[in-house]
């Protein structure tokens, strides 16, 4: 299978970012990467237009990062035009200030990722996922740097939960009311803004908004739920980033909210694995 990067030349270090990264993840699947404008991809003397239409003709998928200056150039365009005739799975990654919402039609009716604002892991990892998705395989499991640290994480959230949660955050509104498991550091706990609460079922008032870390700190990668009735007493009370919990999440709404989907979680259930520091190694 084959996967075309196309960019805009002044954005070449974000592409060859994405791309580096997109070699090593899906090296085992055997997916080749043709990255359009680079010396690696295209041989001197090549012709460009021909060379370009070649690639294009052969690829599986497009993957073009699209920014402001990006939607003005005649490359990007013409990639973009001779994929879309040719039928290929076109993937839109929006970034620098563009989102999906500002795609012109009919790049609007196409898949499109929401890069702003992500931290460089995040936006690595919601890339990986999308191109796993779009060309049907399976991305490797997460390897931390090093053994202690794969101890850590393996310990700090249930095995499943990263997976699940990977696949409700691409298309959330085809998960609602699924229900996972997973091990979680508790955050910040503040009241629930109406706005999220109202959606999941909550009256105003009565439901709390707690940051479930997935990991032993608090840092890295998190989740924002909702919860209420009588478990909300527990969080009220709870000692911010040293107790840790085993937990149903459900995802309990999908919100539209500037041309991005937002997932809703709720904890459904809870058990308290320590209420002072915790010592994950045993």
């Amino acid at each position: 299978m084959k996967l075309f990067v196309g960019y805009y030349s002044p954005e070449q270090s974000e592409a060859e970012d994405l791309e580096t990264h997109l070699r090593s993840v899906l090296s085992e699947e055997g997916i080749e990467i043709f990255l359009a404008s680079s010396w690696e991809s295209i041989e001197p003397g090549d012709l460009w237009e021909g060379k370009l239409i070649e690639q294009l003709k052969t690829a599986d998928a497009l993957l073009v990062l699209m920014s402001p200056d990006a939607l003005t150039r005649p490359w990007i365009n013409f990639e973009i035009g001779v994929a879309w005739a040719l039928g290929t799975r076109i993937l839109f990654l929006c970034h620098r200030g563009l989102r999906p919402d500002g795609l012109p039609r009919p790049y609007s009716s196409v898949q499109a990722l929401d890069l702003n604002g992500l931290g460089h892991e995040d936006k690595l990892q919601r890339v990986s996922d999308a191109v796993a998705l779009a060309l049907s395989v399976r991305l490797p499991r997460a390897v931390e740097a090093t053994p202690e640290l794969t101890q850590v994480a393996q310990r700090a959230e249930a095995p499943s939960f990263n997976s699940v949660l990977r696949t409700w955050s691409l298309r959330p509104a085809a998960h609602v009311g699924e229900v996972t498991h997973g091990r979680f550091l508790v955050g910040v706990v503040l009241p629930a803004r109406l706005d999220r609460a109202k959606p999941s079922g909550f009256q105003p008032g009565e439901a709390l908004y707690v940051r479930l870390f997935l990991g032993p700190t608090a840092e890295g990668r998190f989740i924002n739920a909702m919860v209420g009735g009588d478990m909300a007493s527990f969080f009220e009370t709870v000692m911010r980033d040293t107790t840790l919990i085993d937990a149903d999440i459900r995802l309990a709404a999908a919100l539209e909210e500037g041309g991005v989907t937002i997932p809703i979680f709720v904890i459904d259930a809870y058990e308290a694995v320590s209420v002072s520091a915790p010592n994950l190694d045993g």
